[in-house]
């Protein structure tokens, strides 16, 4: 399970690295890329499912992280794959992580450019201080001192593992761009300036695909 202090200390780098001007993603080596023939970064393919006869040079979403439950205000569950046909930007995030609500401006313009077109923005909050799974109240009051127009849900510890594995990266925020077909388009890490201009080029494509 990803701690705690590991998530906080890839956080406060981002922060400092912000600060400074420069445009690497949260104390990962190189800046986080589409995802294309299989590969993310240039890293070696993760476990993918690949459906039948499929030609797309895209791989689907690694299936742990399409049927994983995400957890709404209420109780209720649904995954990614219950969300096939929309576009969809889920973004890890948590209520201390500064980086994230750095980003979280360009999120909303982002719903409200496209949310006509099939586009919608999820958040996955990875949980609070101590990894225990966050307040739904806070996470409503958060959302309203944000002014945030998405939906907001909770991943248990396991899946935040998952996206991890998935990135080959252990911080927050981390953003992964799934297309209406629920293959992985796009993996996108931190909160600099390049990387949320590369996520907004990306959405802006996948709308219009």
């Amino acid at each position: 399970m990803i701690k705690r202090e590991v998530l906080k200390a890839f956080a406060f780098l981002a922060v400092v690295v912000i600060a400074v001007g420069s445009l690497a993603a949260c104390g990962t080596s190189g800046s986080a890329d589409t995802v294309a023939n299989g590969t993310a970064n240039g890293d070696k393919k993760p476990n993918m499912a690949w459906p039948e006869g499929a030609k797309s040079e895209y791989p689907m979403l690694d299936s742990a992280l399409a049927k994983a439950p995400m957890e709404a205000d209420g109780g209720s569950t649904f995954t990614v794959e219950d969300r096939k046909g929309k576009v969809l930007l889920l973004n890890l995030w948590a209520i201390w992580c500064v980086p994230c609500k750095v980003e979280m401006p360009e999120l909303v313009k982002l719903q409200d450019e496209h949310r006509d077109k099939g586009f919608q923005v999820i958040g996955l909050n990875v949980g609070n201080d101590d990894m225990e799974p966050e307040d739904f109240g806070r996470m409503k009051e958060f959302a309203g001192t944000m002014n945030l127009n998405y939906e907001l849900v909770r991943i248990n510890n396991q899946t935040t593992d998952d996206y991890a594995r998935v990135a080959k990266f252990a911080g927050v925020p981390l953003s992964v761009v799934v297309d209406r077909e629920g293959r992985m388009r796009g993996v996108f890490k931190g909160a600099s300036p390049k990387e949320i201009q590369k996520m907004k080029e990306t959405v802006a494509t996948l709308v219009n695909e």
